[in-house]
């Protein structure tokens, strides 16, 4: 019995230290320096609100509002997007499944940075589509708005961020039984009724996991802002790496960070309350 107990510590001691060094300790040093604050390039521990209330001032609400506005657009468009593809996957396709899913999953193997890039490519004055519209007679010079303007970070972090919505919706879709949507054509629903009363309500936990995998990120994200962006897209992700790679205000930066992460919670509680099937405890 001992060593059975013994054994069952081991096991989890390896996680729970990997949890207590890389997420506990680091999140309770971000609490403490988001009270303290810097003097002459140095960081005082005197306690203080004063990060907090400079957080409150119109400037940093507006990049937060900005950014949760952005953030539930790609969201939005994300689901529009990857429900259908999911869907089909799912209950549509027989053969070549493994494929499709490949497919899916292969935008993941390339570098976060390079995608990025490539859709600067793509947009810019000089890029494909501005040129495809040039060569379609659809507009006469190169059109500067695609490049740097929250259109472009939108269009971005969709593409990038989609597969990790996907995946779990399609997991959910699969495992639906078929009886229950033979029953529902049985009592005489129709596919459009079908999918409305059992086959959306039954995909809820995939949705809900889904949008998290994007809207996370989403929120966090500053590499794409910054190259996509410019300063028509300022997103407070962007606002927190200049903290503490730039202006070395690590706590203002760990208050900025640790506001977001109350909005992720708050978000992530909000999905996981009501991203259930109907009649689920």
């Amino acid at each position: 019995m001992r060593a059975r107990v013994s054994t069952y510590l081991a096991f989890f001691a390896a996680p729970k230290l990997w949890l207590l060094v890389f997420f506990i300790l680091p999140m309770m040093a971000m609490l403490l320096y988001s009270f303290w604050r810097v003097i002459d390039y140095q960081i005082v521990a005197d306690f203080t609100l004063r990060n907090y209330q400079k957080i409150g001032g119109s400037l940093y609400v507006g990049v937060f509002l900005s950014t949760i506005k952005l953030s539930i657009y790609v969201t939005v468009l994300s689901l529009l997007i990857g429900y259908p593809v999911a869907y089909f996957l799912a209950r549509k396709v027989r053969r070549f499944k493994m494929t499709l899913l490949l497919l899916v999953i292969l935008p993941l193997w390339t570098s976060y940075l390079v995608r990025t890039y490539a859709w600067m490519l793509i947009l810019g004055t000089q890029g494909v589509v501005n040129q495809a519209l040039m060569g379609l007679g659809l507009i006469t010079q190169p059109q500067t708005w695609l490049l740097y303007s929250d259109f472009a970070v939108t269009i971005a972090l969709v593409h990038i961020y989609m597969p990790y919505l996907i995946l779990p919706l399609y997991a959910v879709l699969e495992k639906i039984d078929p009886s229950l949507l033979e029953a529902a054509w049985d009592l005489g629903g129709g596919r459009i009724r079908t999918f409305l009363s059992v086959i959306l309500p039954l995909s809820l936990p995939g949705i809900a996991s889904g949008c998290l995998f994007v809207f996370i990120p989403s929120m966090g994200a500053f590499v794409t802002p910054e190259l996509l962006g410019g300063t028509r897209s300022i997103m407070i992700g962007s606002i927190i790496a200049q903290q503490f790679g730039v202006a070395f205000e690590y706590p203002f930066g760990s208050a900025l960070a640790l506001v977001l992460m109350g909005i992720i919670f708050a978000t992530a509680a909000i999905c996981l309350r009501y991203g259930k099937p109907r009649g689920a405890v």
